[in-house]
């Protein structure tokens, strides 16, 4: 499995942006240090003007600075939603093969449409919205789709999002995304001539982030999404499943 890289290794504060940084970019290292430098230098001024304390090493800060320009905040919230459609997947093929269905893309698809729907109405049209825009953001995203899934159900189980998420809670989101990653390998379609997933395509917490236990039973599908799921057709020729 690849490991995360962190900039800031022992300064737990930066948790949360070192792995937002992969949730956004998991497949562009200068882009993940540009949303860094961002944050990172943010986050020094606030504790430079709060206590005159300089949070972040200097020579980090300007490695990181030699990046890219971060993304605006509506190519950000495009990103996120296309993260959110990557997690949702993933969440689908645990159902199905929770509950002893064939785990294929296509039905894990078919089963998120009225979200997916909803994701491409919220990104006023800075996503395309047809089912080839949800596969690449799948194919873009799969690799930190367990960090998004994890998020996802922490939004669903949130009663106000406003609320700031605490350190603790933040690591019990984290270790949840692990637990998700680690029934990777149990996602099978009979169809497909290659495994959907495998845990090497997910990107890993390196191994000084220490997470606190956590144990995850899906319930498999439930008896609206099994009815939806009656109505799905295979495509006849299908070069995602096959």
């Amino acid at each position: 499995m690849p490991v995360m890289r962190f900039h800031a290794p022992y300064e737990a504060a930066f948790l949360p942006f070192e792995v937002t940084a992969y949730m956004l970019h998991p497949v562009d290292e200068k882009l993940r240090s540009a949303y860094l430098a961002q944050k990172m230098a943010d986050y020094t001024l606030l504790c430079a003007n709060e206590d005159g304390l300089e949070s972040v090493p200097v020579e980090i800060l300007k490695d990181l600075l030699d990046s890219p320009a971060p993304a605006g905040m509506d190519a950000m919230e495009s990103i996120a939603i296309r993260g959110s459609v990557a997690g949702e997947i993933l969440l689908n093929l645990i159902k199905l093969s929770a509950s002893g269905e064939d785990a294929s893309v296509n039905k894990a698809i078919h089963l998120g449409a009225q979200y997916f729907q909803e994701a491409q109405n919220s990104a006023e049209k800075r996503i395309a919205p047809s089912d080839r825009s949800i596969r690449r953001a799948w194919s873009a995203y799969m690799p930190v789709a367990h960090l998004w899934a994890a998020l996802r159900i922490h939004i669903q189980s949130t009663e106000n999002l406003a609320t700031p998420i605490s350190p603790d809670l933040y690591l019990q989101q984290l270790s949840l995304a692990t637990e998700l990653g680690k029934l990777v390998p149990t996602l099978t379609s009979k169809n497909a001539k290659e495994p959907t997933l495998t845990p090497n395509d997910l990107w890993t917490l390196p191994y000084f982030v220490e997470l606190p236990g956590c144990t995850f039973k899906c319930r498999g599908l439930d008896e609206h999404e099994r009815e939806w799921l009656r109505s799905y057709k295979a495509p006849s020729v299908s070069k995602y499943d096959s």
